[in-house]
């Protein structure tokens, strides 16, 4: 009788120790696999990025569109064909960078593309699954926040980074399925990533379509090596001075069962605020 409860209980307990270790490599297996950004949906983001003194925190597309249509004569016309921001953006884009990273410890910088949806605040949380559902403030918010991958260093010292964003219509990363032909392609060469130290260019080299758990997704890695597969998978591609960091805005494509688009481009830094305002004549 004794033996047959000893029996028992080591069955239970091996039975436990086996749940746990299970748990642990699920656990692990979702912080490192791709998360799924699909989302496809149009959110208004202001309210949920408003901070204490500044009533928006987010760009308002509207108002860049005001502005370049009736902007006066010597304020320069953003766009992203060109690399060069005006007086006016750059300003507006610091102090929201100064305003953010002074509330949220999760706040590394801000993303800007002109032209386009893309001008967002960009975190960085403990895995890749929270930021999918919650604002820079910590907010429970559908359309999420763009996020860089938890792996990478959050300095940009690696030279292989990805920054995620939802699929949407209106928002987030949904403008980079519009970029999938020729022209638009051709016409959205530049964005800006401003953290709290400094100022990166972002000089777009390729467009690639990769399934989610493809190795380019194993960052950071040898920087020629993501540099070539990019290449490999590209759709489009044109030729840009290399630098020995790279960076690709990553969210969901249709193409097929976990399909994934890279919008990729090299970061430069710049020496000052000063090298990205369009140079007056």
């Amino acid at each position: 009788m004794v033996r047959r409860a000893r029996v028992l209980i080591a069955v239970m307990l091996l039975a436990i120790l086996t749940f746990c270790l299970i748990w642990r490599s699920c656990t692990a297996k979702e912080q490192n696999e791709l998360p799924p950004l699909n989302y496809n949906e149009s959110t208004s983001p202001e309210t949920v990025y408003t901070t204490a003194s500044t009533t928006s925190a987010m760009s308002s597309a509207t108002e860049n569109a005001s502005i370049a249509a009736t902007g006066s004569a010597d304020e320069y016309q953003l766009s992203a064909s060109e690399p060069w921001l005006s007086r006016s953006k750059a300003e507006e884009i610091t102090a929201k960078v100064q305003e953010l990273h002074s509330q949220f410890p999760d706040f590394i910088g801000w993303l800007y593309m002109a032209d386009s949806d893309i001008d967002y605040p960009v975190a960085q949380g403990a895995d890749n699954e929270y930021y999918l559902s919650h604002a820079i403030n910590g907010s429970y918010y559908r359309s999420g926040t763009l996020f860089l991958d938890w792996r990478c260093s959050r300095d940009l010292s690696d030279g292989t980074n990805i920054i995620f964003g939802h699929n949407m219509q209106n928002g987030m990363f949904g403008d980079i399925r519009s970029y999938r032909n020729d022209e638009t392609f051709d016409s959205h060469r530049y964005a800006w990533f401003f953290t709290p130290d400094k100022v990166y260019l972002i000089e777009f080299f390729a467009l690639s379509i990769v399934s989610g758990y493809d190795i380019m997704y194993d960052v950071p890695c040898d920087l020629n090596e993501w540099h070539d597969r990019l290449l490999e998978t590209a759709e489009f591609q044109r030729d840009v001075t290399m630098t020995d960091k790279l960076v690709a805005f990553s969210t969901c494509a249709s193409d097929y069962e976990n399909a994934r688009a890279l919008l990729a481009g090299v970061l430069t830094a710049q020496e000052s605020i000063e090298d990205c305002i369009y140079p007056e004549k």
